[in-house]
């Protein structure tokens, strides 16, 4: 395990998505353009109208992703993640119509249908960066 310390929130924006937007590039465009190399999604609700996930296929090592496409249209009910390097690593739960739930890594191409709205802090301090595990070659979160 790894600590991570000395970050404190400097600010809080929010970004409002429209139709066709696609969800994950304005994010990392919102991070790149005010700076925020290092940051959290706090919280985001919206709808798409075609959604992309990935999560694992199973426990072993190597991980091995499956990767999911949703047609719409798709209630974004929350998204959260970490900002390092500019680039987010976002977790969504999302519902089709009302009866069917999905959750996972949000991928790009997640198209925005009537809005989005995500709140973001920036941190200052300490930078976080990802890199690959040496072992098992994993993403894993580190201080730059």
């Amino acid at each position: 395990m790894d600590v991570i310390s000395g970050m404190r929130i400097e600010e809080i924006i929010c970004v409002y998505m429209e139709l066709g937007d696609d969800f994950h590039e304005c994010i990392e465009r919102a991070a790149r353009e005010r700076d925020i190399r290092s940051g959290a999604v706090l919280s985001g609700v919206g709808t798409f109208d075609k959604a992309r996930i990935h999560h694992i296929k199973h426990t072993g090592l190597p991980a091995e992703d499956q990767y999911v496409t949703i047609e719409g249209p798709v209630e974004l009910c929350s998204v959260d993640g970490i900002i390092a390097d500019y680039r987010p690593h976002m977790h969504a739960t999302m519902a089709l119509r009302g009866d069917e739930l999905f959750a996972g890594h949000l991928e790009p191409g997640c198209l925005v249908l009537y809005l989005a709205e995500v709140v973001i802090a920036k941190f200052a301090g300490a930078e976080l960066e990802r890199d690959q595990h040496p072992e098992h070659g994993t993403p894993r979160l580190r201080a730059k």
